[in-house]
Formats: structure tokens, sequence, C-alpha cells
């Protein structure tokens, strides 16, 4: 009797493992077709944060020749006042 309820008690483990088994394939299958459904979105968000990161850039190298520029970098908070930015700087030397 004893040998049947290990035997029974093994059985039940591995039907309960096998159902944790394809709960997480499917789990691990959906998640990677959601990946796949958003991966071009991912791009394209990329591409325009690569874009955008470019123009400011641009732009800051622009305001080394151009101070003119300074204000509306300082409104959209791109830029810090010169003379509070020096004051770290030379704090930090």
């Amino acid at each position: 009797m004893r040998k049947y309820s290990f035997t029974a008690l093994l059985v039940g483990l591995l039907f309960v493992s096998a159902v944790v088994a394809a709960v997480q394939v499917l789990r691990l299958s959906f998640a990677t077709r959601d990946l796949r459904r958003i991966q071009p979105r991912i791009v394209e968000i990329n591409g325009h944060l690569n874009l955008a990161q470019a123009l400011l850039q641009d732009t800051l190298e622009y305001s080394k020749r151009n101070p003119a520029i300074d204000p509306l970098l300082q409104s959209l908070n791109f830029k810090t006042n010169s003379a509070a930015g020096a004051s770290p700087q030379s704090a930090a030397k």
C-alpha cells in the first residue's frame, strides 16, 4: 500500500510540474509575441530620441558661437545661467 501511495505522489508531482511548465511556456510565448509587436514602435521612439538629442547638442554648440539663443535655452531648462553655472565648476576645481 505504501509503495502505491509513493507512486501516486510522484505521479501527482509530475502532473503539477507539467502544468506549471505549460503555464510558464504560455506566459513566455505571450510575452515574446507582445515584444515582437511593440518592437517597431520602440525603434521608432529611439530614433526620435536620438534625433532630439542631436538637435539639442547642435543647438548648444550653436549657442557657444551665438549667445542670443541663450534666453530660449534657459527658458526651456536646457542651459543654466552662465554666472550660476560657473560657480559650481570653479568650486569643484
